[in-house]
């Protein structure tokens, strides 16, 4: 029978992949639990002392989570955000905290929570043909999964610019933004993993997987900071927004303008983010802003996980993230075309219920993540 991963030890190596690449190997909850089974018991084997994490398939390493079973959990009435969200936290929870060495490998399409399950361990390999991002303002969500943390923690204001815009980044943009360790081939990938399996070679597996690193030139993304940590500064959506059309018709932004920007093309730049942004979700956009700040000032990223546990379980009950994700199968399927604007709800940035959004993040949960049972808000419980 098909195993959705493939958790094997080979010699001192336990291998953990992915394994459904006809949907680029999205993941649920058969995944989740498998995935946290064979680390916890390999935990407390003593013959494996590395692990590899890695996805099966050419088009990618992981899409993010299977949005499709969350709303197919949720039309059954499944308390979705006390189940998936929690377990998935939990998972990522354990791969960052591993006492052992984990080596993970970002191909292709690795998107969302792909990102939080390889992002967060030892040693983060990307290849040269990997296309990371978090996408979650196209579907009516926010990005979760502790990658509000590791996007407050990029030079300047470039998470935030990531976090809304839903901004692709290829392997030199991941390395210099702390998204991965180095950049392997994509041909020399099966020397890295014959590399952790030599049992001869007392090297430790980060030095093992640098011999096969290359330079991965500049980033692209940073030949932009300068306008956005301009632009992206402001308090509000509404207010980067404004900043971003300012600048692109030439005026000066917090002592910057286009024509003094290292990115020769700023102001076009400047007004496609903006454009961008008037596409996707309104409340995505509010309460991804003040996720991604409230990740700043020392947050830890078990902290971030409690914080998105909360965000995310409020999403379940907005239009949006339904309508978006209903909007992402029919473009993927070929029914709606990709440009299509979903009819977002509130549709206005000004019509978005901040105090709403807040009061989610806040709301204290009768369990953690961490703790035993389901995440419910105290008000829930019976």
């Amino acid at each position: 029978m098909h195993s959705p991963v493939n958790a094997v030890i080979d010699g001192h190596l336990g291998r953990l992949s992915l394994n459904r690449p006809e949907s680029v190997n999205a993941i649920d909850l058969e995944m989740m639990h498998a995935m946290t089974e064979a680390l916890d018991a390999w935990a407390d084997d003593a013959t494996v002392t590395a692990v590899l994490l890695d996805g099966i398939g050419d088009y990618g390493f992981c899409a993010g989570g299977d949005f499709r079973e969350i709303m197919a959990r949720a039309a059954e009435g499944m308390t979705i955000g006390a189940v998936f969200f929690r377990d998935e936290y939990r998972l990522i929870a354990k791969l960052a905290e591993y006492p052992k060495p984990i080596v993970s490998i970002m191909h292709g399409m690795t998107m969302g929570g792909g990102i939080s399950l390889a992002g967060h361990v030892s040693t983060r390999v990307v290849t040269d043909r990997v296309k990371l991002g978090q996408p979650e303002t196209g579907y009516g969500f926010a990005p979760d999964g502790g990658a509000t943390w590791r996007l407050a923690r990029t030079p300047g204001e470039i998470g935030t610019y990531l976090a809304l815009n839903s901004v692709d980044l290829r392997a030199a943009d991941a390395i210099a933004l702390g998204f991965a360790d180095v950049m392997v081939p994509a041909e020399n990938v099966g020397d890295v993993a014959e590399a952790l399996l030599d049992a001869d070679d007392a090297a430790a597996p980060d030095e093992k997987v640098r011999r096969f690193a290359v330079d991965p030139g500049p980033s692209s993304v940073l030949d932009h900071r300068d306008w956005i940590d301009a632009c992206y500064a402001a308090e509000s959506v509404e207010a980067i927004l404004e900043r971003l059309w300012a600048f692109s018709n030439g005026d000066e932004v917090a002592g910057l303008r286009a024509a003094d920007s290292a990115d020769p093309e700023a102001a076009a730049n400047a007004a496609a983010a903006a454009d961008t942004l008037l596409r996707l979700s309104p409340t995505a956009l509010v309460a991804t802003l003040r996720s991604v700040r409230a990740a700043r000032d020392g947050e830890t990223l078990r902290e971030a996980l409690e914080r998105e546990l909360r965000l995310a379980r409020w999403f379940t009950t907005q239009p949006d993230l339904f309508t978006g994700v209903q909007a992402l199968v029919e473009q993927n399927t070929g029914s709606l075309h990709q440009d299509s604007v979903p009819d977002w709800m509130p549709a206005d940035l000004g019509d978005v219920d901040v105090t709403d959004i807040a009061a989610a993040m806040d709301t204290q949960l009768r369990h953690s993540v961490f703790s035993r049972g389901l995440a419910i808000p105290e008000e829930e419980e019976a």
